[in-house]
């Protein structure tokens, strides 16, 4: 396993002045991370302010007393540490883990929380918050598998879930391991398939939810790594997050206001925010019969009109005071409730979520916090060695498939298999053509001026005949030369499935399954970098 790195720029104008420093961020975050002073700055800034560390390594040690875990029963207990501090980062609780993505981000967690603990001489502990409270089923309930055509969605068939949160969606045991089976009939048998299925079964059947389901794949794969799950759904952890509700509650238009004038500077500065912000939100929501539901607010109330709920701002306090297990966070409110719970050194985050934190910061100030320094997570692309043998046969870098794909080197390499003879013959054949049905409009249009439509018609007609030879012999040479346009197809397939990054399509499950677990070990104490590089691992 080989690694090197490679400098791909990011289509987003604000992550591409982010990383490359091009313009001045302090609007936006309030840490440099480019500077090698920050870190010792933010843990100091960090050891100034006041963590529930005891209530919360108590609810940690109960929540992952399952897992039977001694690494992370002993990063449990640095929690009490007051010396620690955290790396974190997170994701929603997609089936057998998600996209590639979400491993990406476990990895950088670990790395980096790894390298700070050695740089700064303290206890650093690697957290993953598991989005158990989102409800966007439709984005966690599938994995994509490849087909003759590409990748195939494979979506585990969920009936009457309505808006429910992902740590209430059942699993049933026998539809998810038929869906599970039918997966894996999509891989290649190899020496290592019977052992990880086996191990996924019993994962499932310890699991109820989906989040379950996630987070015993997440524990088995980092066992010795001591990832401590923080599940944002789990109930036991609502009254800790009771005083940072009712600030929400209580400042309100403050925090929308702070929103609007951000983003307003987000979009003088030429950038474009990513959080819909409307007037009349609440920024929290509320579970009612099993549904997740945004509050809103207008003149003074409260409420939710789908199901006719309605609170005046001390009702609504005195809902959140009984019932905090009622209440979520949304996009706006979740980095909030994090930077008030966790002792957070560093938040790990894709692209998009450094957008949408950038649009943060006055909401931070106002609530008399300091943003933790964002990070942007690792990004990997694994290539398979069958892959890149194919890449100098076709004239391909690993570089020019990430960014611009292979369609025009693939069609370059098909208009030169078609015989300039034949493409200069039907050219000649329509200019010919089109000559004299000009020369025959014009006399018949004289005979009778009302057959233009018919005439325009007949033209038409004649194109598309001569269209219709030059396909079927294009057909016929596609069919010949099937086995390199092949080529072209499984390189694309691999590296930049359905026109997106690898790791945003592909599940690990695939390379566990043709490698197995010596693969992964490997793969996850890999010597990345953290320099904002497109990271490839070759097989």
């Amino acid at each position: 396993m080989q690694l090197t790195e490679l400098s791909i720029r990011s289509q987003n104008l604000f992550i591409r002045d982010y990383i490359e420093e091009k313009k001045e961020m302090t609007t936006f975050f309030d840490y440099d991370i480019h500077s090698e002073h920050t870190w010792k700055k933010r843990y100091d800034d960090l050891m100034e302010m006041s963590f529930p560390r005891e209530a919360l390594a108590d609810y940690m040690s109960a929540y992952h007393a399952k897992f039977e875990s001694e690494a992370m029963r002993q990063n449990i207990e640095k929690i009490r540490d007051e010396r620690s501090v955290m790396v974190v980062g997170g994701q929603q609780a997609g089936l057998l883990t998600g996209p590639l993505y979400t491993i990406h981000k476990i990895i950088s967690i670990i790395q980096f929380a790894k390298e700070k603990e050695t740089e700064l001489g303290v206890p650093v502990i690697p957290v993953f918050w598991v989005a158990g409270e989102d409800h966007d089923v439709d984005e966690i309930n599938f994995v994509y598998t490849s087909g003759e055509k590409g990748p195939v969605k494979q979506k585990l068939p969920l009936h009457n879930v309505k808006k429910a949160a992902a740590k209430r969606i059942p699993l049933d045991q026998e539809k998810t391991e038929k869906w599970l089976r039918d997966v894996f009939s999509t891989y290649e048998e190899s020496a290592y398939t019977n052992d990880l299925l086996d191990q996924l079964l019993r994962c499932l059947r310890k699991s109820q939810t989906f989040t379950d389901f996630f987070e015993w794949i997440v524990s088995d794969l980092f066992e010795e790594d001591g990832l401590l799950l923080f599940n944002s759904g789990d109930l036991g952890v609502k009254p800790l997050e009771r005083a940072l509700f009712k600030h929400i509650v209580e400042t309100n238009d403050a925090v929308t206001a702070r929103l609007k004038d951000t983003q307003a500077a987000m979009k003088r500065a030429g950038y474009q925010p990513i959080i819909e912000a409307g007037d009349s939100q609440a920024n929290l929501f509320y579970e009612y019969d099993e549904e997740r539901f945004l509050i809103e607010k207008e003149n003074g109330r409260f409420s939710i009109s789908e199901v006719g709920l309605t609170w005046t701002k001390e009702e609504l306090l005195q809902e959140v005071e009984e019932h905090p297990e009622r209440f979520s966070n949304n996009v706006v409110t979740r980095p909030l409730m994090q930077e008030t719970l966790l002792p957070t050194l560093a938040f790990m985050a894709g692209y998009g979520e450094v957008n949408y934190w950038g649009e943060l910061k006055g909401i931070f100030e106002h609530f008399k916090l300091k943003m933790a320094p964002v990070l942007p997570r690792l990004h990997v692309t694994i290539l398979e060695r069958h892959i890149n043998k194919k890449l100098p046969v076709r004239e391909l870098s690993v570089e020019e498939v990430l960014t611009s794909g292979v369609n025009e080197k693939k069609e370059a390499h098909f208009q030169q298999s078609l015989p300039d003879s034949f493409v200069q013959a039907v050219q000649q054949a329509k200019r010919e053509l089109a000559n004299a049905h000009g020369v025959m409009r014009q006399e018949a249009l004289e005979i009778e001026p009302n057959f233009e439509q018919l005439l325009d018609k007949n033209a038409k007609f004649i194109e598309d005949q001569l269209q219709f030879v030059y396909q079927k012999v294009a057909q016929r040479v596609e069919e010949k030369e099937g086995y390199i346009l092949r080529d072209f197809e499984r390189i694309e397939n691999s590296l930049k499935p359905l026109d997106a990054p690898q790791e945003r399509i592909w599940n690990i499950m695939y390379f566990l399954n043709k490698y197995g677990p010596e693969f992964f070990k490997t793969f996850k104490n890999l010597p990345f970098s953290f320099q904002n590089k497109q990271q490839i691992v070759k097989l």
